[in-house]
């Protein structure tokens, strides 16, 4: 969240709820904005093809594509949006504004590359029409886009045209659904994908337009960012494996459960699961939002009055006080977020016993719903330690909280198949891994003396020699 808390922190300082409740919707915006607007286009167009009673087939293969686009994109793109938040946030704490905009065309290179080559790969072997096989690749080219872009939208401050510019794509894409499918009288799947490629595209257009427009002046060190690659790796390890613990049950359930379906020979996805998993993850988006406002404003005081002191004058005592009072703000702001997080977990499972049958759930899908949102919970808190870890440069640890996660989450997935309690497996892995995040942080806070002081270098050394 490059850039994000010197907004916020000019927010808070004004006076009344009018202040307040931008600061929330600006953190919601950059924080969410992007995923939540996918997650709303697919509900939309989901419930727009059941609406219309479109076949069976149809629905799965429209949403099949939405989900692999949506999943694989976000695993491509996930550990390098960690690398890159890391390099624009101290480009602009050094001020050094002209290789920002150059980032992202470098990052896209890369990314698409990567993305480009598999999805093609993926999509040649297809015997999907080659109209939808086209329009499908190009949703997860642009989802690719989008992420990425998602990574440099929060250093801007004018957070207006954020929204107009999101709200312009969903209104777009479905004048764009209901022109290709009641004037044009495309095939109804096919309609809706090409639809959300109109409405994704327009938003990266006006999100480029918005970025340029800031970072106007631009240097051609377009793969600068890739020193940060060689100088921090684990970083983008823990975007990968953080991404990659949060699907791989799904994986698991679609290749080796009896779930599993494979629709127009192509996808294999586990519907039954899919569905509920998709509606549970929804509900850990506060969380997120929570995490940016106060990490970005209450505790960062505290933390830099803490390194400050230690780099200043401040006397033994000075520091030992400053030290208390980061630590005492941060378990406040943690437990904070957890009381919020368990509020909406209870809304989101009371919402879901009441309407999920509405809308076709069956008793056993309810199930899985409860339990991955109680999973969310978990997910969420581990996730914000996690992010808590790298605030303080612990680096390893949150690497190594990541690839207990991942590995934790595959063994026990495989293991739990023949009890046929789907769901639960990510249940036991979210809570073994917030265990094991929560006794890196108290192990972390209780050494950082250490950390502070010997671990560090004892001369710098510039980064990528």
């Amino acid at each position: 969240m490059a850039g994000i808390g010197f907004e916020l922190k000019k927010m808070f300082r004004g006076q009344g709820y009018l202040s307040g409740m931008k600061a929330y919707a600006y953190s919601s915006l950059v924080t969410v904005g992007p995923m939540l607007l996918c997650m709303l286009m697919v509900t939309i167009l989901q419930q727009m093809l059941m609406y219309l009673d479109v076949s069976y087939q149809e629905r799965m293969t429209f949403l099949s594509a939405v989900v692999y686009a949506f999943v694989f994109s976000l695993l491509v793109t996930c550990g390098f949006i960690m690398v890159v938040s890391r390099y624009i946030a101290d480009k602009i704490y050094m001020r050094e504004y002209d290789d920002i905009i150059a980032s992202l065309y470098g990052v896209m290179a890369i990314c698409l590359s990567i993305g480009g080559v598999s999805g093609a790969v993926f999509y040649f072997f297809s015997p999907l029409d080659v109209a939808f096989k086209l329009s499908a690749y190009l949703l997860f080219v642009e989802l690719i886009v989008v992420w990425l872009q998602s990574a440099y939208l929060s250093a801007l401050k004018d957070y207006m045209r954020i929204i107009r510019g999101y709200l312009t794509a969903v209104v777009l894409t479905i004048l764009a659904a209901y022109l290709f499918v009641y004037v044009i009288s495309l095939q109804t799947g096919f309609g809706m994908l090409l639809a959300m490629n109109v409405g994704f595209f327009v938003m990266i257009v006006l999100s480029m337009l918005h970025l340029e427009s800031y970072f106007r002046k631009q240097e051609r060190n377009y793969f600068d960012f890739l020193r940060y690659v060689k100088q921090f790796p684990t970083l983008l390890g823990t975007g990968l494996f953080c991404s990659l613990g949060f699907y791989i049950h799904n994986f698991v359930y679609w290749m080796m459960s009896p779930l599993q379906e494979q629709v127009a020979n192509t996808y294999w996805i586990a519907s039954t699961y899919d569905v509920p998993a998709f509606y549970a993850s929804l509900s850990i988006l506060p969380t997120m939002v929570m995490f940016v406002v106060s990490v970005e404003t209450a505790f960062y005081e505290k933390y830099r009055q803490y390194y400050g002191t230690i780099l200043g004058t401040g006397s033994v005592l000075d520091i030992k006080r400053a030290k208390k009072d980061m630590v005492q703000t941060l378990m406040q702001e943690l437990g904070f977020m957890m009381e919020i997080q368990l509020f909406f977990t209870f809304v989101s499972l009371a919402l879901g016993i009441t309407l999920l049958p509405h809308i076709g759930f069956s008793s056993e899908q309810i199930e899985r719903f409860n339990i991955l949102v109680i999973a969310g919970f978990l997910y969420a808190v581990m996730f914000v330690i996690m992010l808590l870890l790298l605030y303080f440069d612990d680096r390893r640890g949150a690497f190594l909280v990541t690839v207990f996660f991942v590995t934790s989450t595959a063994i026990l997935t495989v293991a739990m198949l023949p009890l046929e309690n789907y769901g639960f497996s990510f249940f036991v892995s979210t809570f073994l891994t917030l265990i094991a995040a929560l006794a890196r942080l108290v192990y972390f806070l209780k050494n950082i003396d250490y950390y502070t002081y010997c671990s560090q270098p004892l001369i710098a050394k510039e980064l990528g020699k």
